[in-house]
C-alpha cells in the first residue's frame, strides 16, 4: 500500500542557522509549515523551541554583540511582515501596523539600532528607516521608490547600503550617509553607485570603504563575487566561476576564510578556504546549500542543506570536514531526481529534473505530471519536495522543467521570455511532453503519452493555464495553484508595491494591450480539454483570488469539469498544516480520478 499522500505534510525542515555569541548554540528556524525559532545545543544535541506562535516565522538575525534575535511574521500569508525582538525568553513586537510591510535590513555595528524598510508612506514604495531599540524612536533615513532592501552598515556606523529593485535584472545600489540624521531627523544624504546598464546586485557588504557582493556588472552574463568601488561602480571579480552564478558568500570574522555557493545547473557547490587561494570544494551529496553562517571565532561554518531525498537540515563545516547537526527524520518512501534535458521549440536545450516512482512501469506506461515553477525568474532545484514525493508515492512520474526565463543559466536565459517572448516558454513545455513520451522503458513504454498532466503554482499556475489553452491536445489533466488568468486584471489587483516591477517583466496593460490579450489564458478558455483543479488563498497579495475566480467561472459557464478549492486564511502559498493536508488530499483525489 502506498502511504497516505497527506503524511508528507508532517516532514520538518530547518533553515537560517546562526551561532550564539559563545558559538555553542545554533539558533535556527524549524517546522513543517509554520516554522518557529529553535535553539540547538551543539555539545549535547538538545533542542528547545523558543517561539510558539500561530504564524510562520520568516527570518532570523542575531545581534552583533549578544544573543538577542530579530524575527519576522505576517498574518495568514498576507506578507505584511512585522518585526519582533526575542531577548532571552521575552518576545516583543518592534513594529505593529498590519497594513504595512516591514523588511529587516541589518543590525547596527553596536547593536543599538536596526535598519528596516517600510511602505507606510506610500504603499507602492519602500523607505529606509532606522529604529532605536532602547527608545523605540524611528527615523526615516531615505524615501525610496519601488521595492527597497536595507543592507549592511559600514563598520563605522556612518553609512548604509540599500538596494532599489526596479525589476529582477535592474537593481540599483545606493549608499546612505547617516551623519547628523539622529540630531536633525533629516533624510540621510544619498550616493548612487554608478553603473552604465541594468545590473543585478545581491548580498552587498562592506570591505573597508569598498563594497563586496554578487553582481553581473560590466555586462557579465553570470553573477560573480566582486569588490565594488562605490564611487565609480567598477566591479573587480574576486570569484567568478565560468558558466555558473555565485549565489551566496560569507567571510569569516577576521577574514581568514571565505565560503561561497555556486549554482551548477541546479546543484550547489560549496567552497571554503582562504580568499586568496584556490578553495576546496566541500564533499556533499548532490543538492542545494543555503544560509551560510560563520561561528564567532571563524573556525566553523553552519549551513542548511537538502537533497531530493533528504529534507532541509543543518550541517557544520570545520577543518574541511562536514557533519550533520540536525536532519529532519523521514521514514516515508522518497525517490531521487535526475538532471535531464530536451530540445525546446526552437532547438535550444531545456533542462529539467525527472523522477520515477518505485517498481516496474505498467504495460501501458506510467502516468506523469509536469510541475512548473513560479517566478518566472526562479529555478527548479535539486532539493527536497514533499509535494512531489507524494505524487511519486502515488505511482506518478514527475518532470520539473526549467523553461526559458528560469534563473541559474545566465542573464540572457533569464530574459529570454520577457514580454513578446512569453509564449516561447509554454512551447518549451510542449516539447518536454513530447520528449517525455518518447522515452523508452524496458519491456514497455516508460510514459503513457495519453496520461500526462501539468501542475504549477503562481507564475507556474499561469504556465498551466497557458499550456492547456495553447496545447490542449497534450494534457489529460491540470492543476492550477493561484495562477494568473489575465495579465491586465493581475496588474490591477496585485499589491501596489509589486505593480511596476511586474509590468517591467510582463508588459504595460495600456501599451501592450494586444500582447496581454494574446498571452492571457482567460481569452482562450474555450480551448481547454483537460479537467482542472484550482486552489487559491483569499489573502494572496501577489495574485489576487479573482484570477482563479475568472477561470473557474469561465469553465463552469461552459459546463467544463473544474474543481475549485478556496483557502480562507492563506496567502501566496499554503503553510499551515491543515491547509497543506487539504491541498495534498485534493491534488491526490484529482489525479486519481483524472490521470
Amino acid at each position: 500500500m502506498p502511504p497516505d499522500p497527506t503524511s508528507y505534510t508532517a516532514i520538518d525542515a530547518a533553515s537560517s542557522p546562526t551561532f550564539s555569541c559563545d558559538g555553542r548554540t545554533l539558533f535556527h528556524l524549524r517546522g513543517a509549515g509554520l516554522t518557529q525559532v529553535w535553539a540547538l545545543d551543539l555539545d549535547t544535541g538538545a533542542a528547545r523551541q523558543l517561539t510558539h506562535l500561530d504564524e510562520r516565522v520568516a527570518l532570523l538575525r542575531r545581534a552583533p554583540g549578544d544573543d538577542r534575535l530579530i524575527f519576522g511574521i505576517d498574518a495568514g500569508g498576507d506578507e505584511r511582515q512585522q518585526l519582533w525582538l526575542l531577548d532571552g525568553a521575552e518576545a516583543r513586537p518592534l513594529t505593529d501596523d498590519p497594513r504595512v510591510i516591514h523588511g529587516f535590513g541589518a543590525w547596527s555595528p553596536d547593536g543599538a539600532r536596526i535598519s528596516l524598510t517600510a511602505n507606510d508612506r506610500d504603499e507602492a514604495h519602500f523607505d529606509v528607516l532606522l529604529l532605536d531599540l532602547a527608545t523605540g524612536v524611528r527615523t526615516r533615513l531615505w524615501q525610496g521608490t519601488h521595492e527597497v532592501t536595507a543592507g549592511a552598515w559600514h563598520p563605522s556606523g556612518t553609512r548604509l547600503v540599500a538596494l532599489q529593485e526596479r525589476l529582477t535584472g535592474d537593481i540599483r545600489p545606493v549608499i546612505l550617509h547617516l551623519a547628523m540624521v539622529g540630531a536633525t531627523g533629516a533624510q540621510g544624504a544619498e550616493q548612487p553607485v554608478l553603473r552604465v546598464q541594468p545590473t543585478r546586485y545581491a548580498s552587498l557588504r562592506w570591505d573597508g570603504d569598498a563594497l563586496m557582493g554578487l553582481t553581473d556588472a560590466g555586462g557579465r552574463d553570470w553573477m560573480a563575487l566582486c569588490r565594488i568601488d562605490p564611487g565609480t561602480g567598477d566591479a573587480d571579480p574576486v570569484f567568478a566561476p565560468p558558466g555558473r552564478d555565485v549565489e551566496a558568500w560569507v567571510l569569516a570574522p577576521g577574514g581568514a576564510l571565505l565560503a561561497t555557493v555556486e549554482n551548477d545547473r541546479g546543484y550547489a557547490i560549496l567552497r571554503v578556504g582562504p580568499p586568496d587561494v584556490e578553495r576546496l570544494i566541500a564533499t556533499l551529496p548532490p543538492g542545494v546549500v543555503q544560509d551560510l553562517a560563520w561561528s564567532p571565532d571563524g573556525t566553523a561554518l553552519a549551513f542548511a542543506m537538502a537533497t531530493p531525498t533528504q529534507p532541509m537540515g543543518l550541517f557544520l563545516w570545520r577543518d574541511s570536514q562536514v557533519r550533520p547537526v540536525w536532519v529532519p527524520p523521514c521514514d516515508l518512501p522518497v525517490q531521487d531526481f535526475h538532471l535531464v534535458e530536451w530540445p525546446g521549440a526552437d532547438g535550444r536545450r531545456v533542462p529539467g529534473w525527472l523522477a520515477l516512482p518505485p517498481g516496474p512501469a505498467p504495460m501501458d506506461g506510467l502516468p506523469a505530471v509536469l510541475w512548473v515553477h513560479g517566478g518566472p525568474a526562479a529555478q527548479a532545484r535539486a532539493t527536497f519536495r514533499p509535494d512531489m514525493q507524494a505524487l511519486l508515492a502515488l505511482g506518478i512520474a514527475v518532470l520539473m522543467p526549467n523553461v526559458r526565463g528560469s534563473t541559474g543559466y545566465g542573464r540572457a536565459a533569464m530574459e529570454s521570455d520577457d514580454q513578446q517572448l512569453r509564449l516561447d516558454s509554454v512551447h518549451d513545455l510542449a516539447a518536454g511532453v513530447r520528449w517525455l513520451a518518447a522515452q523508452p522503458g524496458i519491456d514497455a513504454p516508460l510514459i503513457n503519452p495519453g496520461r500526462i498532466g501539468v501542475m504549477g503554482q503562481s507564475y507556474g499556475g499561469y504556465m498551466v493555464l497557458a499550456a492547456i489553452t495553447e496545447h490542449p491536445e497534450l494534457w489529460r489533466t491540470a492543476i492550477d495553484l493561484y495562477g494568473i488568468a489575465d495579465f491586465t486584471t493581475l496588474l490591477a489587483a496585485t499589491g501596489p508595491w509589486r505593480r511596476a516591477h511586474r509590468a517591467d517583466e510582463y508588459g504595460d496593460p495600456v501599451r501592450h494591450r494586444a500582447l496581454f490579450d494574446r498571452i492571457s489564458p482567460i481569452r482562450y478558455a474555450g480551448r481547454i480539454r483537460a479537467p482542472l483543479l484550482v486552489l487559491h488563498g483569499t489573502r494572496d497579495p501577489r495574485v489576487a483570488v479573482t484570477e482563479s475566480e475568472q477561470i473557474v467561472g469561465a469553465l463552469r459557464a461552459r459546463g467544463h469539469p473544474v474543481t475549485y478549492e478556496v483557502f480562507d486564511y492563506a496567502g501566496h502559498g499554503f503553510v499551515r498544516r491543515d491547509d497543506r493536508v487539504r491541498l495534498f488530499a485534493a491534488v491526490a483525489a484529482h489525479l486519481h480520478s483524472t490521470l
